[in-house]
């Protein structure tokens, strides 16, 4: 009975690691949480700071989350464990004890979680996450339908399991409310990654 209380508190102290702090705070002498949104976590680092910086704090947030599902996989078997290991992993990453519960939005989080859990489902439903991004030229809506997505499908498979994905889903959007209401009102940010990937590719746009 307890074997998913530790599992939850295993995801939730390794989910405390904000990799963008340690990056500011050890290369860029600066704390994040003072620039662009605020918000600790991989796309406010890129847009503010650069995309290497962004890239290393994705890099840093999808190594810790790894290594907290491999523990609880290896300490605790049970499928539906790496679910309430994700879930920790999301609360702490989210709202992290140490920083007033101030953190990120756990997108990089939640990807690692749901290729660990189930890697088909998993890719699968990041592609429409691409897909719709590259459409919608948004980094709000796309990460929300993916992680709805996923746990709609695995709520099919596993009730148990479904629901906590929900619960990470409810999170996600209770981190991107403001984001959310930006969106749907016209006054959400756009991000043409086409427009990105061939600029680096050197393809000028007709």
């Amino acid at each position: 009975m307890m074997t998913p209380i530790y599992a939850t508190l295993i995801g939730y102290l390794f989910g405390n690691f904000l990799t963008a702090m340690v990056v500011g705070k050890i290369f860029l002498k600066i704390n994040p949480t003072q620039y662009g949104s605020h918000n600790p976590g991989t796309a406010n680092m890129g847009a503010v700071f650069g995309k290497k910086w962004g890239i290393l704090t994705c890099l840093g947030d999808l190594l810790k989350s790894l290594i907290a599902l491999f523990i609880v996989y290896f300490a605790f078997p049970g499928h539906i464990n790496i679910a309430f290991a994700g879930l920790g992993l999301i609360l702490g990453h989210c709202f992290p004890f140490w920083n007033h519960f101030q953190g990120g939005k756990g997108v990089a989080v939640a990807a690692q979680i749901t290729v660990f859990y189930d890697w088909k489902a998993g890719f699968a439903t990041l592609l429409v996450a691409l897909v719709l991004t590259a459409i919608m030229q948004n980094l709000t809506i796309p990460p929300l339908v993916f992680m709805l997505l996923f746990s709609v499908y695995e709520f099919l498979q596993n009730q148990e399991a479904g629901i906590i994905f929900m619960a990470i889903t409810l999170i996600m959007v209770f981190k991107f409310w403001k984001d959310i209401v930006d969106f749907f009102t016209g006054h959400g940010k756009k991000v043409d990654i086409l427009y990105s990937i061939k600029k680096k590719l050197g393809i000028k746009s007709k």
